[in-house]
């Protein structure tokens, strides 16, 4: 017995579980069925050659699955070696030869290699995927609409040139984004309109090349090997068209740039003879919130051979940054009371100081002595810009220069409200724009002066949000209250523009008495066009739902612009609509009873039909419904505002109430929403 069960082991192969595997040449794994019953067919199919390679017809629908190709091809590559695995050898004894009777048939060809299909299988979800889509619906492509003018083209290229210079400009700049060191699609949409024509090339180097983008780091280069070039050979003179220079020391002056070595950047300044504005910057100066301790000393720091050249070569400066990051605030102070009696820096209207620091207190009266004396010896000095510094203090604010006209102070730890009120009783009166942001120290009690010190304030921006990028991320400001009850703003009756941004640490009451007196100002705020007003309230969520309501419909019946909708008539292009479109008309009781017909007849208009008379008397009915449940909503809901207490001028009003924690990235509905369909699309609600 042991013989007999070895021998049928060695001769009989082992068999799959898998007996159904079908490929193109056989409908089962059975050897004689394949060879006595199929013979003829597989003969016919042989006598087309067929690649192995060549991919088998499938019957499957299509899917908009991103993973569908690889979920395919890992089915296929499965059911190939399945396939390979079950079949018996050719070569090895059929196990049920005894059993079958066979009959004497032709000699058959070789066999070649199956080509084995895969097999139908269901896709199915991928335990990862919970919740995902059945079957997923492609998106609509939604075509670009099309511009249909009336076919004249104005003659652009016959305006002056300094007409289309401006127009370049203030459609292409800024040219580079410095927070991520990259340059804008701008530029190349300048050198696009350069080659347009020949009216429009001047014009737009000229708007290229009067901030020239110095990154990536080798194009400065570049643009030093073309200013070296005689400027009569070439179509116009490059040199005299660079303005500014905007340098970042970290890749432009501090590291080589291949080939072409180091810049040096005075050698660009002396190809310049009209320049007037220079910001040397580091990429961490736009992080706001970094500790001091963190704030790395650069390896590169401001040569003499920089301002020895902008003295030599006459250049007179308008705007220029001082940055402690380049040198130590004490050396840095020092460099400027040498620095700033010179030509150069005489015609100074705009300065920036950033990162000056305060730590050593034996040394800090000699740096607010030094820095005010550097500041006194600008006569032309009308924008100053305060940024990340600690040294400024009530003693630097009351002995600044009275020729400024603008004051920006961001993320200053040593300054008080009570510092600002008195720099602004003393010297407010010049003021046209104040911009105070994430100072910790600062509450708005400086407020209720503010009318009457700066009576010709244009700009008034305060950001409460707090940015710290330390472990102990503190992000809370360091006073006690925004404002008490009993201080009352004062507003300028000159100001354009109010934003005020996460307004936090005060009452409802407070609040109250902060937005009453705007909207008791409002008669007298005939410039204001812009609005803007975030504020946080800690209150429960019905007096604050109920406080929302109130203030934010006052505030926009009192300022928000209410502008009668532009005549279709009026226009300058000849309508061709693409769709047929129907006006919708304010329409008065009376003229609806008289049966007058407000709607504008255009030129490709018909007779009227049933259905447009039914279209526009539903247009009509709910234009007056709409109006009906608007004006008793607001009677109900929003207080009127008084008789003569309507400025109705602003364009943007923007006011917000709520509770929420101030974050440095605002999430909006946006942030939530799903790319892809939801899955249920078809759905119709029946």
């Amino acid at each position: 017995m042991a013989p007999s069960s070895s021998r049928s082991r060695s001769t009989r192969p082992m068999r799959s579980s898998r007996t159904k595997v079908q490929t193109y040449h056989e409908e089962s794994s059975s050897q004689d069925e394949s060879r006595g019953l199929s013979g003829s067919r597989r003969a016919s199919l042989s006598l087309r050659s067929r690649s192995t390679t060549r991919m088998p017809k499938s019957y499957r629908e299509d899917s908009t699955d991103a993973s569908f190709d690889g979920a395919v091809e890992d089915e296929e590559s499965d059911a190939l070696v399945d396939a390979r695995i079950d079949a018996p050898s050719p070569d090895a004894p059929n196990p049920d030869a005894e059993s079958v009777i066979t009959r004497p048939s032709k000699p058959k060809p070789p066999r070649r290699a199956a080509t084995t299909p895969k097999p139908k299988q269901t896709k199915r979800s991928k335990p990862n995927q919970i919740g995902r889509a059945l079957q997923k619906r492609a998106k609509p492509h939604e075509d670009d609409p099309i511009f249909l003018g009336s076919g004249v083209i104005p003659p652009w290229q016959t305006l002056p040139y300094q007409i289309l210079l401006d127009i370049f400009l203030r459609a292409s700049h800024p040219l580079l984004d410095e927070s991520r060191s990259a340059r804008n699609e701008s530029v190349k949409w300048l050198v696009n309109v350069a080659l347009l024509c020949r009216s429009f090339h001047e014009p737009a180097l000229a708007a290229l090349y009067h901030c020239p983008p110095l990154l990536p780091a080798y194009k400065s280069h570049v643009l030093l090997s073309l200013l070296a070039r005689p400027q009569e050979s070439l179509s116009m003179n490059y040199s005299s068209k660079i303005k500014q220079l905007h340098v970042e020391v970290e890749p432009v002056l501090i590291y080589k740039s291949g080939p072409y070595g180091y810049f040096d950047l005075a050698q660009l300044i002396e190809k310049t003879p009209r320049l007037h504005t220079v910001r040397l910057y580091h990429k961490d100066d736009y992080t706001v919130g970094i500790p001091p301790w963190h704030i790395a000393q650069s390896k590169w720091t401001y040569p003499d051979a920089l301002f020895s050249t902008i003295e030599n070569r006459g250049i007179t400066l308008r705007s220029w940054d001082w940055n402690s990051r380049f040198l130590e605030t004490d050396e840095l102070v020092e460099m400027m009371v040498k620095m700033h009696p010179q030509r150069a820096f005489q015609g100074l209207k705009e300065l920036k100081l950033l990162h000056f620091d305060n730590y050593d207190e034996e040394t800090s009266a000699a740096k607010e002595a030094g820095l005010l004396e550097a500041l006194d010896m600008l006569p032309e000095l009308q924008r100053l810009e305060f940024n990340e510094s600690s040294l400024v203090s009530g003693e630097i604010l009351i002995n600044l220069p009275n020729t400024l006209r603008s004051l920006i102070l961001n993320n200053c730890d040593r300054l008080w409200s009570s510092d600002l009120t008195a720099y602004l009783s003393l010297h407010g009166t010049n003021l046209r724009e104040l911009s105070l942001s994430h100072n910790r120290h600062l509450n708005m009690s400086f407020i209720q002066t503010l009318g009457h010190c700066c009576e010709n304030l244009e700009v008034f921006k305060m950001d409460l949000s707090m940015h710290d990028a330390s472990s102990y991320h503190d992000v809370e400001p360091h006073f006690e209250d925004l404002l008490v009850q009993t201080e009352v703003p004062t507003w300028p009756v000159k100001l354009r523009e109010i934003e005020l941004i996460q307004l936090r640490k005060w009452d409802d009451a407070t609040a109250e008495v902060f937005f009453t007196s705007l909207v008791n100002a409002a008669p007298k705020l005939h410039d204001l066009r812009r609005l803007v007003i975030s504020a946080i309230l800690k209150i429960g969520w019905r007096d604050r739902a109920n406080f929302r309501e109130r203030w934010i419909g006052l505030l926009e019946k009192v300022f928000l612009r209410r502008s009668l909708p532009p005549d279709p008539n009026l226009r300058s292009l000849q309508k061709r609509s693409l769709k047929p479109t129907t006006f919708l008309t304010r329409i008065e009781p009376d003229e609806l009873d008289a049966g007058s017909s407000t709607r504008p007849s255009t030129a490709d208009s018909g007779p009227s039909t049933s259905s447009k008379r039914q279209s526009t008397r539903l247009a009509r009915q709910r234009i007056h419904e709409t109006d009906d449940a608007v004006s008793d909503s607001s009677l109900m809901g929003t207080p009127q505002p008084e008789a003569g207490k309507v400025q109705g001028m602003c364009d943007i009003v923007n006011i917000r109430i709520d509770n929420q924690r101030p974050t440095e990235f605002q999430l909006t509905e946006e942030d939530f929403l799903d790319d892809e369909l939801s899955g249920d699309e078809d759905w119709a609600g029946e």
